[in-house]
């Protein structure tokens, strides 16, 4: 399930844990006159274009390098949890400061941030916070380091001075470090905020320890370590043609119920398989899915859709995603969208999840009442099968 599902305002879900192979065959595909789906739309969008704006196409350029920010669990598999937002699409210094002072997005501002994606998770006993930032080219990376680390470095935190610290390894990272003890605890955490340029990218890391500073530094040494040759595969849009940046390369988006109203800046668009485990409530476990069910992408919309290998391997995601739902503390099985097989409902203590094959695709989405989730899954999966 996703992040989204449990922690944030769209109550949105994505993928799941291990699951079975089903003994069944895939379901028939069914009529659309055969379901009811309310007043979603389940005719697919016109081609969606290209961005049209900079704004939009540094927006969107920042999803796609979401594929290439490695995530916390990619340093240490036990950091899995939701941690404060969780995902950050960075498309201007406002959305920057999220992560830390002002002065440290004031300071990448100074030096042209362009744009940049973030991941967070915690476990029991660590945080770790990492980020890829762009740059218009390395000299302005390599001076953005330097002027976040000495913003980093002027900036008391809870009354706590930060203070220089180095990376083993990485000579070129400008760290500091501070103590901060979390809310209800009276043991001491090392905190470690690095900066560190890497071609025209700065890598920005926020780690805390309960082990200590050489547990925190050593977060960040591996994290700097797995992150260059992940983001080197990465081929950025040039400065000067954002409002050229595709919006849906292979049409899947257009077939997807869109999201309305408030968007968050996840929602309205396709992931690779890598990218979209950022945005998974367990992204080791959906690392397995999406291997052993074929998933290729992901679209975020009003509803999610994962792009599977075969049918028998979108029937395989949505029974998963049933049993781990319903596996939370007060779910329970509710109807299933009527008319179509093999779909599944729970209700959950403040809104209703479903869950439906379509052909090799999966759907799932969530909100309240039922016949509102139900009426959206049936229109996204007319949208997915209808000729």
């Amino acid at each position: 399930m996703a992040v989204a599902a449990c922690a944030h305002a769209n109550d949105t879900p994505a993928a799941s844990s291990s699951v079975a192979a089903p003994t069944a065959s895939a379901p028939p595909i069914v009529s659309p006159a055969q379901l009811d789906v309310g007043s979603y739309p389940t005719a697919p969008q016109p081609p969606l274009g290209n961005a049209g704006s900079i704004e939009t196409g540094v927006a969107v350029d920042a999803r796609r390098m979401s594929e290439f920010v490695i995530g916390p669990w990619d340093v240490d598999p036990t950091l899995i949890n939701p941690y404060l937002d969780t995902y950050y699409i960075l498309a201007n210094p406002l959305l920057l400061a999220q992560l830390g002072p002002e002065s440290i997005a004031a300071a990448a501002q100074g030096h042209g941030f362009v744009n940049g994606f973030a991941s967070a998770r915690n476990s029991d006993k660590a945080v770790l916070v990492n980020a890829v930032l762009r740059f218009p080219d390395p000299a302005a990376a390599a001076a953005a380091a330097t002027a976040m680390g000495d913003a980093a470095s002027a900036s008391p935190i809870g009354g706590a001075q930060p203070v220089r610290t180095p990376i083993a390894g990485h000579p070129e990272a400008v760290a500091v470090t501070y103590p901060f003890t979390p809310h209800g605890s009276d043991h001491p955490w090392a905190v470690v905020r690095s900066f560190s340029p890497h071609g025209t990218y700065v890598f920005m890391q926020l780690a805390q320890s309960s082990d200590g500073l050489d547990a925190a530094a050593g977060l960040v040494a591996k994290a700097i370590a797995a992150q260059g040759p992940v983001i080197d595969g990465f081929s950025p849009t040039d400065l000067k043609a954002f409002a050229d940046v595709p919006l849906d390369p292979t049409g899947l988006l257009a077939r997807t119920v869109p999201q309305t109203g408030d968007i968050a800046p996840t929602k309205n668009a396709v992931y690779p398989a890598r990218a979209a485990m950022h945005f998974q409530t367990d992204p080791v476990a959906s690392k397995t899915l999406f291997s052993d069910t074929g998933v290729t992408e992901v679209a975020m919309g009003k509803a999610n859709v994962y792009q599977a290998r075969e049918p028998l391997t979108a029937l395989m995601i949505t029974n998963g995603f049933n049993t781990e739902v319903l596996s939370e503390a007060g779910a329970k099985p509710a109807d299933p969208v009527p008319a179509l097989p093999e779909s599944h409902c729970v209700a959950r203590p403040k809104s209703f999840y479903c869950v439906a094959p379509a052909g090799r695709y999966a759907i799932e989405a969530s909100g309240a009442p039922l016949r509102d989730v139900q009426q959206l899954v049936a229109a996204q999966y007319v949208l997915l099968t209808a000729k």
